[in-house]
């Protein structure tokens, strides 16, 4: 009997396969198949030059950044200017030195008012830090009866709210009036001058 040939088919089919594993054949690519991958990889290195780039942009900016805050933190803070002194440098006085009333006036605080202004205003209100809290006309029933206009000098600083109400009468404007207020701080921090 004689053998077929299967086997020895087989046998150089195994010797091929093992033959091709140790042995791998490099096929060469065809000229434009070549160009297109050899597009592909310089397109793939230039992605990643373009990313290296930009995180090392993103490292320069974040370090420009941490070098202008520690820039802001060096420096010297400008001292805060002390309302209540440059309101008298501009002529302001302080009404109790003007007329009978108390230095500290419960719910309005330290008043000032230039002497030639009187009795409208403005009166600025200062808390017992010097800070402005708030601005104060004084008008005349008289004045509202009669419709006169007002003319006053203008508000210096923020205003928050204002309140207007009555006052029957006090040293420096001794007939009834009423009073504008303008706050220049909020409804919490008006409480700094109540008591």
């Amino acid at each position: 009997m004689i053998e077929p040939p299967v086997t020895r088919r087989a046998g150089r089919a195994d010797a091929s396969r093992r033959v091709g594993r140790l042995h791998p054949v490099r096929r060469e690519l065809a000229p434009r198949k070549r160009t297109a991958v050899e597009r592909r990889n310089v397109a793939r290195s230039l992605r990643n030059v373009d990313r290296d780039q930009k995180s090392v942009r993103r490292e320069e900016s974040r370090n420009q950044r941490n070098v202008r805050r520690e820039e802001i933190r060096r420096k010297p803070v400008k001292p805060v200017e002390n309302q209540r002194e440059t309101a008298e440098k501009s002529g302001y006085k302080r009404v109790s030195d003007l007329v009978n009333f108390p230095k500290f006036f419960p719910g309005l605080g330290i008043i000032f008012v230039k002497p030639d202004t009187l009795p409208t205003g403005p009166y600025l209100c200062f808390d017992r830090k010097d800070q402005l809290i708030a601005t104060v006309y004084m008008v005349s029933i008289k004045d509202i009866d009669a419709h006169k206009a007002l003319e006053a000098a203008g508000v210096s600083g923020p205003v928050d709210h204002v309140s207007f109400y009555f006052n029957a009468g006090h040293p420096g404007m001794d007939m009834p009036h009423y009073h504008f207020v303008i706050w220049h701080v909020s409804k919490k921090d008006e409480a700094r001058v109540a008591q």
